[in-house]
C-alpha cells in the first residue's frame, strides 16, 4: 500500500481512528500512540564536478565530494494507530537547517524535511511488518534541490529485558528515485536516478507506570538509540575527459545521516 502526498496519510490515518472507534472493537483491541524523537545528527552529503579541460588533449576527470555538516537537532514527531494487529504509523522530519563548509572554505547551508507513511501488521507479539512511502527533499542554498521518494519495507521488533527495559530496532528498506536539481544532470544527461534508501535504528526503551498522573494513559515509553540514515544514489556517470564525453565511470554517491536518538512516546 503506497501513499504519496500528504492528504492521502492523513486520509489513511483517518479511516483507521474512525475503525477504532467502531463500537464492535473492545478497548484493548485499540490503541493511539503520541510520539517525538529528538535526533542528534550528522549530515554527510556529495556533490559532482564535471571534467576540467587543460587542453585541447587532455582535462582532469570528473569527481565527487563529500560533505559533512556539524551536529543538529531535529525534530520527529509520530503518530501511530494499531487496531489489534494492524496498524498505521506516520512520522514527519520538521524543516532543519544545517551549516556546511566546502572543499574551498566556504561555508554554505541546506534544509532538508521529510514524510513517510507505513501500514503494518504483527506477526508476533513484539514483532511487526510493514510496507509504505517516503519522501526526502533536500534543499541547497545554491539552488540544488534533490528529491527523493519511493516504496519503503521495514521491521519493527523489541524484546524484554527486565524492570520495565527492552531492546528496540526499526529496519527499512527502500527502493527510491532521485530527482536530481534542475539544469544539474550525470554525464550521461541523467536528471532521473534510481536509489536505494537504508534505516536502521536500535537502543534500549523503558516504559513507565503513568496511571496515576495520565488515568487514560496506557503506557508511556522513553528510548534511546543510534539512528541511521542512507540515501544511495545508484549509477551516476562522472565524465573521465572532458574532449571525450563518452569516457565515463558509473559510481554510487552516499548521502547518509546518523547520531543518537531520544524519544518518549504515549500510548491511550
Amino acid at each position: 500500500m503506497i501513499f504519496k502526498n500528504k492528504s492521502a496519510s492523513i486520509s489513511a490515518i483517518a479511516l483507521l481512528l474512525c475503525a477504532a472507534t467502531n463500537p464492535t472493537f473492545a478497548a484493548d483491541d485499540v490503541s493511539i500512540t503520541v510520539g517525538a524523537k529528538l535526533w542528534n545528527n550528522k549530515w554527510t552529503s556529495w556533490d559532482y564536478y564535471p571534467p576540467f579541460g587543460l587542453s585541447p588533449t587532455s582535462s582532469l576527470p570528473g569527481a565527487s565530494e563529500n560533505f559533512s555538516s556539524g551536529n543538529q537537532a531535529a525534530l520527529l514527531p509520530s503518530l501511530t494507530v494499531r487496531v489489534r494487529n494492524f496498524l498505521v504509523t506516520g512520522s514527519v522530519f520538521a524543516d532543519k537547517k544545517y551549516d556546511f563548509t566546502g572543499s574551498n572554505g566556504i561555508g554554505f547551508d541546506a534544509k532538508r524535511s521529510e514524510t513517510d507513511l507505513h501500514v503494518g501488521y504483527y506477526v508476533l507479539p513484539t514483532l511487526a511488518l510493514t510496507v509504505g512511502y517516503k519522501n526526502v527533499e533536500q534543499d541547497f542554498n545554491n539552488g540544488k534541490v534533490f528529491k527523493y521518494s519511493g516504496p519503503i519495507i521495514g521491521v519493527v521488533g523489541s524484546a524484554p529485558l527486565t524492570q520495565g527495559y527492552s531492546l528496540y530496532g526499526n529496519f527499512g528498506y527502500g527502493a527510491m528515485t532521485a530527482n536530481l536539481p534542475n539544469g544539474f544532470t550525470d554525464n550521461s544527461g541523467r536528471g532521473k536516478l534510481d536509489a536505494d534508501y537504508y534505516l536502521s535504528e536500535v537502543g534500549v526503551a523503558y516504559s513507565f507506570d503513568v496511571k496515576s498522573l495520565f488515568p487514560s494513559a496506557k503506557a508511556m515509553t522513553a528510548t534511546l538509540g543510534y539512528r541511521s540514515q542512507t540515501l544511495a544514489t545508484q549509477g551516476f556517470a562522472v565524465g573521465l575527459d572532458v574532449n571525450n564525453p563518452s569516457k565515463m565511470r558509473s559510481t554510487e554517491l552516499r548521502d547518509n545521516t546518523e547520531g543518537l536518538a531520544l524519544g518518549v512516546s504515549i500510548t491511550f
